[in-house]
């Protein structure tokens, strides 16, 4: 039973399944190729032959036409959306749904929810899915030197591409990159074009951003606003938990308590779970408001 390995992209695994069909291969386990450290990352196991196969645009482009021409085009992009989720036996249950589908001869297989090859997939894209809706509302950008804005994000799955059109459309006269520091990469959006690229050493560019945002102006007023609205008679821990997980916490500059003082993995200088409104470090909009009105007063 073999064990196969990959480039870890789509077209990669669809370079698998077509090279299974092709080659009759006994599967055991699919692994891809994982350059970062994963709650879901794996490693071959070792009573598993290894068997690697390259990626091939044609054959992946083979598979594609017919999992589309036998499916339908969204059930192409629930595989595609459920592959991102990169959980452990995410291959091997797409797999185990192509198989299903290209032997089953009723037509109304292809699309069934309640299929026992279908529904693992279908839970998985929805968390997905999900995961890429709350992002739009997680990210923020800081402003560096040379003017442009970059946010970072840290999400479960592998969803940059799946919200860079989002910011595009809002976005669509500025310089700014989104950076995935867990995967290494990013978009690129440079006023005309977007386009994907390496960030190969992620917590050095994490403590050049954390630098500049404390002189950042833009980013200490959504600071200040965010500090002065929040009434801490009306505190509530657990329902702020709920709606805005501390999983997102690190990279939003309200959450940080002291803009100048971050090292990667800290929370942004806040200590994970802490609630942290108000700051020292940053005026209180009100503050400013009522001591332009206490100077007016004396007046």
């Amino acid at each position: 039973m073999l064990s196969i390995l990959y480039d870890s992209t789509f077209e990669g695994f669809l370079s698998v399944v077509f090279e299974v069909y092709r080659q009759h291969l006994d599967v055991g386990d699919i692994v891809p190729d994982c350059p970062y450290d994963s709650v879901s990352s794996k490693t071959a196991d070792l009573f598993m032959q290894p068997f690697r196969i390259e990626t091939s645009e044609e054959s992946a482009k083979r598979l594609t036409r017919a999992i589309v021409n036998k499916a339908g085009e969204d059930v192409f992009n629930l595989l595609q959306t459920a592959f991102r989720s990169e959980e452990p036996l995410v291959e091997m249950n797409i797999l185990a749904y192509l198989r299903k589908l290209f032997a089953a001869e009723s037509p109304d297989y292809a699309k069934n929810p309640a299929s026992e090859e279908m529904l693992p997939l279908l839970k998985t894209a929805q968390a997905v899915r999900r995961e890429a809706g709350n992002m739009l509302g997680m990210v923020r950008f800081d402003k560096t030197q040379d003017g442009m804005y970059i946010s970072e994000i840290e999400p479960k799955y592998n969803i940059v591409d799946m919200i860079v059109g989002h910011f595009r459309g809002r976005f669509p006269n500025g310089r700014w990159a989104i950076v995935d520091v867990l995967r290494g990469y990013g978009a690129y959006y440079d006023g005309k074009h977007t386009q994907m690229v390496e960030v190969p050493n992620p917590a050095e560019l994490s403590k050049k951003i954390a630098a500049e945002a404390s002189s950042d102006e833009f980013t200490k007023m959504w600071k200040s606003y965010y500090d002065s609205m929040a009434i801490k008679e009306r505190l509530n821990p657990a329902l702020l938990k709920r709606c805005l997980p501390v999983r997102y916490w690190k990279h939003l500059p309200e959450r940080r308590q002291n803009l100048s003082d971050v090292t990667i993995g800290s929370g942004r200088g806040e200590a994970r779970g802490d609630l942290g409104f108000g700051s020292s470090s940053l005026p209180s909009v009100v503050a400013q408001r009522n001591a332009r009105f206490a100077a007016l007063g004396k007046s």
